[in-house]
Parts: structure tokens; sequence; C-alpha cells
């Protein structure tokens, strides 16, 4: 039965990936950090970086309402990834004059603020825009859901690149899902259809779910549930939709392993999809 989509509470779990994330650089050597990522042009020592400017930039911004001089980020989707990256750059390379252990331990200081933050706000009310679920301003928890999503893809690609496990227990992998389906009804804006569509995404796996965007008359709204009444249904593996959606998985590569009964139409939207901001070059 479809419900609204539910509040996503992932400060407890932050705290773990953030713990193991730190333990994990303090084991890795000189070759493992300096081991290229899926992040073009940075290594793993680069990312870790990031994640650090990621940290300072947040509490900056959100704990302490820190405007940089200069002009704000743009509206449209497209600009924001390019400004995001012409900062990133700039960071990753100042940063590349900073000792892993001092970046190691920087990045456990800024983790307990960061968590101290976000335990100290209403989750319920509005934080900041989260440019790819919408242009409204989103509420703290996901805000949070966002951070914590960002921190995990990151970790997640830098296990990729040395060939070590990752964090793929359900625990982590179910609210990294609930987090990227915020991100689909955005892609379903533009498409007309009438009132009660509805496109089913059936999320095989350990940490699987069902969710659904369904058009009303406000435009597409996300749920969750399992419903046997939808005009279109896919059905993909975890790993799949939390690659695909945060855009470690190409869209060419995607499309075959994602089973679409139904108007094919309805489909389409879903490929657009995105809860990331990605990096590009």
């Amino acid at each position: 039965m479809l419900r609204p989509a539910t509040r996503i509470d992932v400060l407890s779990i932050m705290d773990q990936e953030r713990a193991e994330f730190v333990r994990f650089l303090g084991s890795l050597s000189d070759e493992d950090r300096a081991t290229p990522t899926a992040c073009e042009g940075w290594t793993v020592d680069d990312v870790a970086v990031h994640l650090l400017g990621d940290d300072l930039f947040f509490l900056s911004r959100c704990r302490d309402g820190y405007e940089a001089p200069g002009a704000g980020p743009p509206q449209d989707l497209d600009e924001v990834v390019k400004w995001l990256n012409e900062i990133n750059e700039r960071w990753v390379g100042a940063g590349r004059r900073l000792s892993p252990r001092l970046v190691a331990d920087l990045l456990e200081v800024t983790g307990r603020l960061v968590s101290e933050f976000l335990t100290s706000v209403d989750p319920a009310v509005p934080g900041e825009v989260v440019s790819w679920a919408g242009p409204q301003t989103s509420p703290w928890w996901l805000v949070s859901a966002r951070e914590f999503s960002e921190r995990w893809v990151h970790h997640q690609q830098i296990r990729d690149a040395l060939g070590r496990p990752g964090l793929n227990g359900p625990s982590f992998v179910a609210p990294i899902l609930a987090t990227a389906m915020h991100g689909v009804p955005s892609a379903y804006a533009d498409l007309d259809a009438p009132e009660e569509t509805t496109v089913a995404i059936d999320v095989t796996g350990r940490a699987g779910y069902s969710w659904a965007v369904r058009r009303e008359a406000q435009g597409w709204k996300l749920y969750e549930g399992l419903t046997r009444d939808a005009t279109t249904r896919l059905t993909l593996a975890q790993d799949t939709a939390w690659r695909f959606l945060a855009r470690m998985l190409p869209q060419s590569e995607a499309r075959p392993k994602v089973t679409i009964e139904g108007e094919q139409a309805y489909a389409e939207p879903f490929f657009d999809a995105v809860s990331a901001i990605v990096r590009r070059r």
C-alpha cells in the first residue's frame, strides 16, 4: 500500500560511517592513497580532502550562516555543477599540501561538529535547498540525508578504487536508496500525464524496497510501499539503483539492468534522475 515518503533518519548511521572512514584512512599505504578514483583527476587522498572541504563549507554555511564573498550559487543545475567543480578543484589543489594524517585528524573533528549541529536542529523545519531534489527549500532531515549520501558514495568510490569491500550492509544502503529516490520526482516534473498516473520503482536486494512517483494536481509526488496498480513498473537491483542515481553507473550500462513493465514512455524520465552533484571535468 502506498503512503507518502517518510522522513529518513541518518544521524546514527552517519556517525558510524564517519568513524569507519577515519579508521580506514589510517590503514592505507602511500601507494593506496595515490590510487586514482572514479572522480576524474582525483586520487584517494584528493577525495578525502574534498570531504574535509564539504564539512568545513557545510558548517560555515549552515551552522554559522556565513555567506562567502562573491556571487552565490546559480539556479540552473548544470551551472551549479560547474560552479561547484571550480570551487572543489581549487580546494583540493590547495589541500594537497596537507598531510594525510592531518586530513584524517581534521575529518574526525569536523565529523563531530557536523553531527552536533544536525542533532541540534529540528529535522522537520526548512534547512536549505537540496538542488537535485528540486528548487524548494528542503527540511533538515533531507539535508542530513544528502550529507550522509555524499560521504558514503565517496567512501565507496575509494573502496572501489582499492578493490576493498564497501559498507554495503542494509543499515547503510537502505537510507542511501531512500535518499536517492527523492531525486526522482524532479526528473518527472516536465512530463505531462493524467492524474493518478503511477510509476512504481521496485528495488531488489537485502536493502531493497518499493517506491513510486504519482502524478497529482500539484505535480509528481514520491510515495513508498508496494502497489499493484502501477501504470509503469521498473525493477532493478539495489547496487544498480544507487550507483545509477549517484551517477557512478552510466545510463547506457544502467538501462539493460532495469526491467520495465507497462507504458515505456513513463519510464524514460527515471533515466534522467540524479541524487548527487556529479563531478565533471
